[in-house]
């Protein structure tokens, strides 16, 4: 005998089936046993993913708060920057439970991806429309990104059954590389057309303190001529675009709120945000990184982001 089991995931509006085979000996009815065990099993992982992120601490009091506050206050701004390293299923999880809280106080958003540049746009639309396929989307997000479609599969699921947007913020990939390997200058005006006028290596001094130490460890940048001050420039490209992608979105959609995820340096406060203000842009942010070994708690403050999560 077959029976269907329905668990409702109210935070997130998710839904779980799970299909439920069992014959008592004999030949009996569904006993209640296996699904008393499912159930509680489902419960628990819900229980489990709400206590996930053990410590919230808001760096302005250094006191800490719940998910729940976290996104109360959150909500109030027009960009909220939840920072990644992107191969860290955690640092996703974290992402996706601020967005089913933002989602649960019935807040109008849309999610802003560094995965995606913005001439890729009309596949996210088509994704959140449904007329892309899942293996469409994947190998649209692989040609972008990387082969790591799994680690953000629950967040493109999630945008898609609310029909929540999803915005293209990272600049083409071919101008990047061509920045990267050649400098701003080398762009010509229809590549810096979407792009502020006179990018060049003018990140505050924590991010290139940052930068230098990345790129020191990378070799074989070393062994194929590349100039800190390309790598330098080609950071900022990335920020100032994603910056010129959010204002864009955020300006001609009053009311409703972005998600932005990105890198964790392309998220912190002297990257994205300040783009914003160099320019001009109103729009309010909350800066939200998780705990690494280069930004945590005990080195970073105010300045680098407004919440650190401990995972």
């Amino acid at each position: 005998m077959g029976g269907r089991l329905t668990v409702r995931n109210v935070n997130g509006g998710a839904e779980f089936r799970v299909e439920v085979w069992h014959r008592a000996e004999g030949g009996g009815s569904m006993s209640w046993i296996p699904r008393f065990f499912i159930i509680f099993y489902l419960l628990a992982g819900f229980a489990g993913e709400a206590c996930a992120h053990t410590i919230i601490t808001r760096t302005s009091d250094r006191q800490t708060v719940t998910l729940s506050q976290l996104a109360s206050i959150a909500g109030a701004s027009d960009l909220i920057l939840i920072g990644e390293v992107h191969d860290s299923k955690d640092h996703h999880d974290l992402q996706l439970d601020v967005i089913r809280s933002l989602v649960a106080g019935k807040l109008p958003l849309a999610i802003g991806l560094e995965m995606i540049s913005a001439d890729h746009q009309q596949h996210l639309d088509g994704w959140i429309k449904g007329t892309l396929s899942e293996p469409e989307m994947q190998e649209v997000f692989e040609a972008n990104w990387s082969p790591d479609w799994y680690m953000y599969r629950d967040i493109f699921l999630f945008a898609r059954g609310n029909r929540i947007p999803m915005v293209a913020l990272n600049v083409p990939l071919a101008i990047v590389k061509k920045v990267s390997q050649q400098g701003f200058d080398a762009l010509t005006r229809e590549e810096r057309k979407d792009l502020p006028e006179g990018t060049s290596c003018d990140l505050n001094n924590p991010q290139i303190a940052m930068l230098k130490k990345t790129f020191q460890q990378i070799p074989h940048h070393l062994q194929k001529g590349k100039m800190f001050s390309n790598f330098c420039e080609a950071q900022t490209v990335r920020n100032s675009g994603m910056a010129v992608n959010v204002a864009r979105y955020v300006e001609g959609h009053p009311g409703r709120k972005l998600v932005g995820l990105t890198g964790i340096w392309h998220a912190v406060k002297y990257a994205i945000p300040d783009q914003l203000q160099r320019l001009r842009s109103k729009l309010s942010c909350t800066v939200i990184l998780p705990e690494t070994p280069q930004l945590n708690i005990g080195n970073a403050g105010m300045s680098e982001a407004d919440y650190l999560v401990e995972l």
